[in-house]
């Protein structure tokens, strides 16, 4: 972890605006924290630091402005050509059975007013990238804890190649165990550190097997085998092979569960193009439907096509469905949940917690 605080730094703080006057801040006294090796200008601290105000203004003006649910999320998203779109949680229940997170919101923004910017001057193929998304919420500056982790349906979004990258940044306020307000700075690969990798259908189990750093210690926690996550993961296959469901987007899923020492395996169905039902989620709910409250899910395994076929252009949707990794992970899962994938090569046996190591916490302060 790094800490750059621009003590030696120079910068004209007569241009700061009224909303960084506003909670007496200035980038020359505003902290900036990385994960990694992150390097930013002052001028780009300075920025970053402004846009997450107006998104911690906007998420208050949201609630205030009678957002069903009280709370507030927003998010300024920036792309690569220097534009900033901004956007906030949109609920149209309080249960958020229909809602858009602010960092979705605001990608959907920054789309459409790139688009509109493009039709105006067409040039060349639209290229849309996402540079920095810098997320806050409605607490007060002086309440805020942790770092702002994107909630799992928008990392389903962030997970995609086509307008997200290595580069894409994360930032957030967040307070040090010394109660230092700091600006987190964080890769997009730190919330999704598989983000690169690509299961295989080249299927054999006399692969190499491959363990993570906490794979071990789950095995022993939940009393299993390696052989018996490599049936898991046979299981998975054989129902890859015979499933039949997936006619629409022509990408074949299956996955299984270890519920309770019983495999639970289950295939993804398509109703449309646009919609399916995704296998894992399929799994857990006959095993809930048995089990109930004392479901215990103690591993997981993907087997099928990384990408869907329409009209014979492929789209890398990719396997795993971290939506409902995220919706398991909240309840009958946990981070210590083994996770078995496939690869060209080798078989990983992983873990939840390693594949989506960031989980989000419903931070907000309802009016």
């Amino acid at each position: 972890m790094a800490i750059n605080k621009n003590n030696n730094a120079t910068f004209d703080v007569a241009t700061e605006n009224s909303v960084l006057n506003k909670y007496g801040m200035n980038i020359l006294n505003t902290p900036f924290v990385y994960d990694d090796d992150i390097e930013l200008g002052l001028g780009e601290k300075y920025i970053i630091v402004e846009k997450l105000i107006e998104a911690h203004e906007f998420a208050k003006i949201n609630v205030l402005a009678g957002n069903i649910t009280g709370r507030g999320f927003a998010t300024n998203v920036c792309t690569f050509d220097r534009a900033w779109s901004l956007g906030t949680n949109f609920n149209n229940t309080r249960n958020d059975i229909s809602s858009v997170c602010g960092e979705r919101s605001a990608i959907l923004a920054s789309y459409n007013e790139a688009l509109l910017r493009y039709s105006r001057r067409p040039k060349g193929k639209f290229d849309f990238k996402i540079k920095y998304l810098c997320m806050a919420s409605n607490i007060e500056l002086e309440e805020t804890s942790s770092m702002i982790a994107p909630c799992e349906d928008c990392l389903s979004w962030l997970n995609t190649n086509r307008y997200f990258n290595f580069n894409t940044l994360v930032f957030s306020f967040e307070r040090l165990e010394n109660k230092e307000l700091v600006v987190r700075a964080s890769r997009l690969v730190n919330f999704l550190p598989y983000k690169t990798y690509a299961t295989s259908s080249d299927f054999s189990l006399n692969k190499e097997i491959r363990f993570s750093k906490n794979s071990q210690v789950s095995l022993v926690k939940f009393n299993l085998k390696p052989n018996d996550i490599l049936e898991l993961l046979n299981e998975t296959y054989k129902n890859y092979q015979k499933n039949n469901f997936a006619n629409v987007s022509k990408q074949n899923i299956s996955a299984s569960i270890i519920a309770n020492n019983e495999i639970i395996t289950a295939s993804k169905i398509d109703w449309t193009k646009r919609w399916n039902t995704e296998a894992l989620e399929i799994c857990a709910s006959k095993a809930i439907e048995k089990y109930g409250n004392n479901t215990t899910i103690s591993a997981v395994a993907y087997f099928g096509d990384e990408s869907s076929v329409q009209n014979g252009e492929i789209y890398n949707d990719g396997l795993v469905s971290i939506k409902s990794l995220g919706r398991i992970r909240q309840k009958y899962a946990s981070n210590d949940t083994l996770m078995v994938l496939n690869f060209q090569n080798y078989i990983l046996i992983t873990t939840i917690g390693e594949y989506l190591p960031k989980k989000f916490e419903q931070g907000y302060k309802i009016s």
